[in-house]
Parts: C-alpha cells; structure tokens; sequence
C-alpha cells in the first residue's frame, strides 16, 4: 500500500514498476494511481514476523500459533502472507508435536515451496489460492513426497484436494482469514485420517477483522462470523490504532537490532576497516565545505557530487533530520568503500530499512576516506 487508495484487480497482466524497490515485471494488482508493490517488497516484513513465529512458537495448536500470526499489526486482510501462516503455523505445531521429528530445516523448505506458488490474486485468476499448496509442502515434506513416488504423492494431492474443495465453499468474495481457518481444520482431520498425527482441533472460531474486509465480508454466510456490529467495528479500530499489542512491539525491535549488527558485519566482509552506529543529529553539516569545492576544486560544476549540482547544506541538514541512525564507514580505499556504501544501501532496503540512502565522502586524490 503506497497512497492509501483501494486496489484494481486486473484481468491482464500489465507492465508495471515496484514503487518499493523499482523492479519492473508483469502485474495485475495496482491502484488507480499507478503504484505498484511487488510480491517480494508486499511480504517481507509481515513474512519475516510469520517465519519467526514459526520458529519460535512453543504451541501443539496449530491455530493458536495461527492467530498469533494473524494479529501483528502489519499483517494485510487478504495477501498470499495468508499461505505462508497456514504452512507456517500447521508445521510448527507438528514440530511442537514432536512425533515426527520435525525441525526448523523443515520449516525453511516450507516456505521455500510455499513461495514459488502462493502470488498475489491468483487465487482468482488461475483458481488456485497459495493456502492450499501450502498445506501441500507440509504433507509433501511429512511423508517424503515428490515426483514419481506412490502412496506419499497420493496423499499430499488428498491434502491439496481437500483444502481446496472447502476454500472453494467459503468464496464469494475471498477471505484470506476464513481461508486460512478451514484449510488448518480440514488439514488437522486429514492427518489423522492419513498419518495417525493428532494436532489440536477448533470446533468455533469467531472472525475479529470483519471491519478489515475491503471488498466486503460475507457476514452470515461465513462460518466464522461475530455478528460485529458498526459500533464495535469503531471500537476495535481504534484499540488497533491506540494500542499494538506488546509481543509485536518487542519482536519488531529485536529484529531491527539484529538487522543492523548484521549490516555492521557486511561492511566488514566486503572490506571496510570498520563500521559502526551513529545518531545523526551528531553529523555537522557545514557551509564551508561548499565553499571550498567552488573557490578552488578542479571538479566544481563536473559532475553531480560537486557543486552546484550537489546539495546544499541547507538540504542535507533537513535530510539529515529524517533520520535517526546511520551507518559510519572507515576505510583506507575510498573507491571501495564507495562501492561498499552503495551495496550495504541495497541490503539494508532488502533487510526492511526502506528509506536507506548512502552518502559517500570524496577523498582529495588520496584515495582514502570514510563514507
């Protein structure tokens, strides 16, 4: 979601360009505006949150570790993150399980399938919603299905069938959530059937995200429907707004910590000397500089990083403002660590630091600096 505005579902693909991260491919999801998300930038944070729930989740109940997944902030109300929970959640619960020696490797190759699978509104343009192969990999990666194999194929298809007979009778219009709910149900039935695994059951599950719908919940022809009426649709909305929940807060800042110790070690392996955080309000940005580079610098007007065609000291500063960490490079190569600036300015997008932006230090032909 880039401006807020609802979502056109298209019938043909059409050329489009992340508004995130700038890769251009084929789309049918966009809005009137012409912003665009790419499946990989519409994920990752809500999937980095999925994928560490799965992990670390302590539950046998698949639908607990479901919900909990369910109820980060971040999470849209429709999205093929929906998959990745539905696979996510029945695994680890069969690892909490124990009976089967299930582990974080298999867990990692869940997703790994999931993810080749589960896109963006295919569920309505090829038929084939992403929960169902999800399901799909867990009964694959139980049984050793694969390619030419009998009875574990056979039942890894069962699997797929079934999930997708009862999404079928929930559709009209989709709802990820409700998607998500049966296919664990009908799932847990099935490995009792097939496998003699039993998992926790939900007899009654009451829906919390009616007011979330944007093409309109089902209401009484959804299983899981509250009844919510508009009062308490306000009401909830404005507890989500007021209060986050705390285990979201804490798991979210854990991450961003993890993330920039994990910079500070790129920078090292691609050859800087050192790294380290700073805030930035203890950047000086000085007028002097500029003045320098004009009444005396070989290069000035030459390119873009001199004047007057860099900027301004003004600029930086309110730039400068927007931020409130970055990363210090030392090193004895300027050239290189230009190179390396720019490349840990990629990976910290990819690690979630959408607004990332390096600025390098030009050295005076000495060929050292910092960035």
């Amino acid at each position: 979601m880039v401006c807020g505005f609802y979502l056109e579902y298209l019938a043909q693909a059409q050329e489009a360009t992340c508004s995130y991260c700038g890769k251009a491919e084929h789309g049918h999801i966009r809005c009137p505006n012409g912003h665009y998300i790419c499946d990989l930038c519409h994920n990752r944070d809500a999937l980095t949150i999925i994928e560490d729930i799965a992990r670390t989740a302590k539950s046998k109940d698949p639908f607990e570790i479901a919900d909990l997944m369910m109820s980060y902030p971040g999470l849209p109300m429709l999205g093929c993150q929906h998959a990745y929970i539905a696979g996510g959640a029945f695994m680890a619960a069969l690892k909490n399980e124990g009976s089967r020696g299930v582990t974080n490797i298999d867990l990692d190759e869940i997703f790994k399938r999931t993810e080749k699978q589960a896109h963006g509104g295919y569920c309505g343009l090829s038929g084939v919603c992403g929960v169902s192969p999800a399901i799909g990999a867990c009964f694959s990666v139980l049984t050793g299905s694969r390619c030419g194999t009998g009875e574990e194929q056979r039942i890894t298809m069962e699997a797929v069938t079934r999930v997708s007979r009862t999404i079928t009778d929930l559709t009209g219009p989709s709802c990820c959530k409700a998607y998500v709910w049966s296919a664990l149900d009908v799932a847990v039935d099935y490995l009792r059937e097939s496998l003699g695994i039993v998992l926790a059951s939900h007899n009654k599950i009451t829906c919390s995200y009616t007011h979330k719908h944007p093409h309109g919940c089902r209401e009484k022809n959804c299983p899981y429907f509250a009844g919510v009426s508009e009062t308490s649709n306000a009401v909830m909305k404005a507890k989500e707004a007021a209060a986050p929940s705390e285990f979201f807060q804490n798991l979210h800042r854990e991450q961003r910590e993890d993330a920039m110790d994990q910079l500070l070690k790129r920078a090292i392996e691609l050859g800087a000397d050192n790294a380290k955080i700073i805030a930035t309000d203890t950047v000086v940005v000085d007028e002097w500089v500029r003045w320098k580079c004009r009444y005396g610098c070989a290069l000035y007007e030459k390119d873009g990083c001199h004047p007057p065609v860099a900027p301004d000291a003004e600029s930086t500063r309110k730039v400068m403002k927007e931020y409130r960490k970055a990363v210090l490079l030392k090193g004895s190569k300027g050239k290189l660590l230009t190179e390396i600036a720019v490349r840990l300015e990629g990976e910290a997008y990819h690690r979630g630091y959408y607004k990332a932006f390096a600025l390098t230090a030009l050295s005076s032909g000495g060929g050292s600096g910092a960035t």
